[in-house]
């Protein structure tokens, strides 16, 4: 560690280990306490699978974030282990919760013998939409794929861009909202302005040019979980007036 910090062309030193995970009971007061003399100090660890999550994997993890080392966690993608959405979101929310964040959803490898293990791009693709709109921003890692040929680490997300114009460009969020965002400019929301009634027949057209601002679906869960809660809301003043009004 010291040969490594003292060459001046490193910015930081990150160590990429399994040793969190597998060998936990390594991580002790006397290896943190040496870590800490080297900051700016990373470790990037690989959890795969919520089962891995023990809780000496999570005291060790803790350990090193209660020294200043911030932990990142890079998952492989794995076909029959963790290519499950649900899945892979529990194992994301555990890692908020012992302070490591995750970091990648990595594509696994075109490596010999492991095949067997790979999935389909559409599958870690399926995963991110799954994910956007159910958890914190800081929760949600890239997914990304090591490319042949040398083209390094390239993220893969969904398509939130459908179209764009000069004056606005059309963007769909993971409920399949499609919202006109005008470019900067427009004065504005186009020909409409921002408070002019939505045309009857709205299509992708509209938004890009302004003529209309928005093309919402009619039963999302987040606007039924906020409707429950406004109509929950509205029966507990009423019941709170009735019992004001009580002699």
């Amino acid at each position: 560690m010291r040969a490594f910090a003292a060459l001046p062309q490193l910015d930081a030193i990150r160590i990429g280990t399994r040793v969190p995970v597998v060998l936990p009971m390594r991580i002790t007061d006397e290896l943190v306490k040496m870590l800490r003399k080297f900051h700016p100090l990373y470790i990037n660890t690989h959890f795969n699978h919520p089962s891995e999550v023990t809780p000496e994997a999570v005291a060790a993890c803790e350990r090193l974030a209660d020294a200043g080392i911030p932990v990142g966690n890079q998952t492989v993608l794995l076909r029959g282990i963790n290519d499950d959405p649900r899945l892979m979101e529990t194992l994301l929310r555990k890692l908020l919760k012992m302070r490591v964040k995750p970091y990648y959803i990595f594509q696994c490898d075109l490596v010999r013998g492991v095949e067997h293990f790979r999935t389909p791009l559409s599958r870690g693709i399926e995963i991110m939409e799954y994910l956007r709109g159910r958890m914190s921003g800081l929760g949600i890692p890239s997914f990304v794929v090591d490319a042949p040929h040398g083209g390094g680490k390239i993220p893969i997300l969904p398509n939130y861009i459908v179209s764009s114009s000069p004056t606005h460009t059309v963007l769909r969020n993971y409920e399949g909202m499609l919202i006109s965002y005008p470019e900067p400019g427009d004065l504005g929301m186009g020909s409409v302005g921002r408070n002019a009634e939505p045309r009857t027949m709205t299509g992708v057209w509209e938004l890009a040019s302004g003529r209309n601002t928005k093309i919402q679906p009619r039963h999302t869960v987040r606007h039924t979980r906020r409707n429950n809660k406004t109509h929950a809301s509205s029966a507990m003043s009423a019941l709170q007036l009735d019992m004001n009004l009580q002699p």
